[in-house]
């Protein structure tokens, strides 16, 4: 199934003689590192993901926990993990995971891991200044979850998202998906198709708290389930450029949807793990030509 599984270079140039300029140098590649990141842009905790691509050679870390319940005295917890990585201006890998399960009804409880998901998030549109408006998320969900516990299918599943987003009025944005997806029912059983919609709203207010509101539906999430709608609100919380905490409640809007969810999170950045790539590796280029040019004229 889809899973819910949502970070600016100033510096001077005294360049007397070599010594200096490597000096300098080193000066503005710090202030590159500090402060040229743009804000984190997670794609935790809500359903709904932005077109928002990871920058190149950085890895993106989102982890969290997620608590559920439903009638008949079931409840749930997983932890939801994902990790992204910026491999070109337009495309940016991705590995994920359920994490660990504890599902509990009036059976017993069944604990284990869950499934893990390959993907990929492909810019098709950019604006003019280079933010994606249009982009695509294909995805592998493989069957890591025991299917003898009821963690899983013991099937593989295969999504495909199309993301858009665009701001609104002074101070909103609001990103938009449609997916559909082949999903695996269990050992003998047929494939069956579903359809995801969802919408995520924004807000952008003063401090460094962005709260948000989603509504989400899910065709159905078993061979012979209803369809699943809920709706969310949250916030994140962005520490620094690199760091951002998450939180927020859902309340479900069907009957195949959980009563109520809590869930909580952090994304950080890990680093660079790909070495001078990107816009990042662009920007301290220039600044070792600027102070290359800077030692040669006060030589």
């Amino acid at each position: 199934m889809f899973n819910a599984c949502a970070v600016t270079l100033a510096a001077s140039l005294h360049a007397f003689t070599p010594a200096h300029a490597a000096a300098a140098f080193a000066q503005q590649s710090a202030a590159v590192d500090a402060g040229a990141q743009d804000p984190l842009e997670p794609d935790r905790p809500d359903v709904t993901n932005g077109t928002h691509i990871v920058d190149v050679g950085l890895l993106q870390m989102e982890v969290g926990g997620i608590w559920n319940r439903s009638g008949g005295g079931q409840h749930d917890v997983g932890t939801p993990t994902s990790f992204r990585l910026g491999l070109t201006e337009w495309l940016e890998a991705r590995v994920s995971g359920d994490g660990f399960l504890a599902v509990t009804d009036p059976a017993g409880t069944a604990r284990g891991v869950g499934n893990v998901q390959l993907g990929a998030k492909l810019r098709l549109w950019a604006d003019p200044g280079g933010v994606p408006v249009l982009s695509i998320l294909p995805t592998v969900n493989l069957p890591a979850a025991s299917e003898s516990k009821g963690l899983g299918s013991g099937q593989a599943d295969f999504t495909i998202a199309v993301l858009t987003g665009t701001d609104f009025l002074t101070h909103g944005h609001i990103d938009v998906n449609y997916g559909i997806g082949r999903i695996g029912a269990g050992s003998g059983l047929p494939r069956f198709t579903q359809h995801l919609v969802s919408w995520s709203a924004s807000a952008e207010v003063p401090g460094p708290v962005t709260p948000y509101l989603e509504g989400f539906w899910y065709s159905r999430q078993d061979l012979d389930g209803g369809p699943v709608a809920a709706m969310d609100t949250g916030a994140i919380y962005v520490i620094n450029p690199r760091l951002a905490l998450d939180g927020g409640v859902q309340v479900g809007l069907t009957e195949a949807a959980p009563t109520v969810s809590a869930f909580c999170g952090v994304s950080v950045v890990i680093g660079n793990v790909l070495g001078d790539h990107g816009v990042h590796a662009r920007q301290r280029e220039t600044a070792r030509r600027t102070a290359a040019h800077g030692s040669k004229g006060h030589s």
